[in-house]
């Protein structure tokens, strides 16, 4: 009898259904052991890194002007140590200088870490333009220095410069020494005033002059005709005194007070300092006051008046 023909089953047992592969949406064929879902990018896919940068244009420009202040820490989001550099005044310069070069060089970054935006194509003019800032500042500063030794060098040589002699203008204009018990004559131009309590100056008066105009002051509008210019020396002998053109007070022949004139600088005028024993100080003082006859005075530490003299200007 024929039997019905069926399939040969294999030996070892019944076949298996064949495994299905993932389809392409999901990334394609699995080669060998199952992957990860988790495939790092190119930085690790931190949070971060996906956000831009800080520009480096920026922190360049606030390191190089406003490091000292610590500007470009805090525009990197570094505020703690932004706060310790204002704080030390850059870390007394050096921490300025060393976060300046480190922006320079690229190796700046933000408080996440990411590097700054601009670097490469802006590297090169960053430089020369530092480089230009900082030769100026040295330029500078030496040109400082050397006109802070001239200004302190021609002050000593004035200290040790003795007083001229009178010229004929003063001699024609002599003051009178008051009868106050404060001031005696020494010569025909000065008095000695006692200006406090062991500490006596010589005044002296080498110069006057009315004049309609003030050079370079022409803005000045006398009010009373014109001004009277007085050059002046002033000799402390003991102790110590404050020479100033405030030291002096004119009054004229009606008892109406002059008014004091603030010269401009660079016009002589009686500086205001302290002067030691032995040391002399000269300049101008200049009063809008009525010609003719005036009364000086001169005051003491106190503004009282210490001694006076009459001044008469042709």
């Amino acid at each position: 009898m024929s039997h019905p023909s069926y399939p040969h089953a294999p030996q070892n047992g019944p076949s298996a259904p064949p495994i299905p592969h993932p389809p392409s949406s999901y990334g394609g064929q699995y080669q060998g052991e199952y992957q990860g879902a988790y495939q790092p990018g190119p930085y690790g896919d931190v949070p971060y890194a996906s956000g831009p940068g800080k520009s480096f244009t920026t922190t360049w420009i606030l390191s190089l002007l406003l490091g000292s202040f610590g500007a470009d820490r805090f525009y990197l989001g570094k505020v703690g140590t932004g706060i310790a550099k204002l704080l030390t005044g850059g870390g007394f310069g050096i921490w300025a200088i060393v976060d300046l070069i480190i922006t320079l060089t690229g190796n700046a970054r933000d408080k996440d870490g990411r590097p700054l935006e601009g670097y490469p194509e802006n590297k090169k003019k960053a430089w020369i333009i530092t480089a230009v800032v900082w030769v100026i500042g040295m330029v500078v500063g030496a040109l400082y220095m050397v006109m802070s030794f001239a200004m302190a060098s021609q002050m000593l040589v004035g200290r040790n410069t003795p007083a001229p002699a009178p010229s004929s203008a003063a001699s024609e204009a002599a003051p009178t020494p008051s009868s106050s018990a404060t001031a005696t004559a020494t010569d025909a131009n000065s008095l000695v005033v006692t200006v406090s309590e062991g500490n006596t100056v010589k005044v002296g008066v080498l110069d006057s002059l009315y004049i309609s105009e003030i050079p370079r002051m022409s803005y000045m509008k006398p009010q009373n005709g014109g001004f009277l210019a007085i050059k002046v020396s002033w000799e402390t002998l003991t102790g110590s005194s404050r020479t100033s053109p405030y030291n002096f007070e004119v009054y004229d022949t009606d008892g109406n007070e002059g008014e004091l004139i603030s010269l401009d600088e660079g016009l002589g005028s009686l500086p205001t300092e302290e002067v030691g024993a032995g040391d002399v100080r000269r300049g101008m003082i200049v009063f809008d006051v009525r010609k003719g006859p005036v009364k000086v005075v001169v005051k003491d530490e106190f503004g009282d008046a210490a001694s006076t003299f009459t001044l008469t200007t042709q």
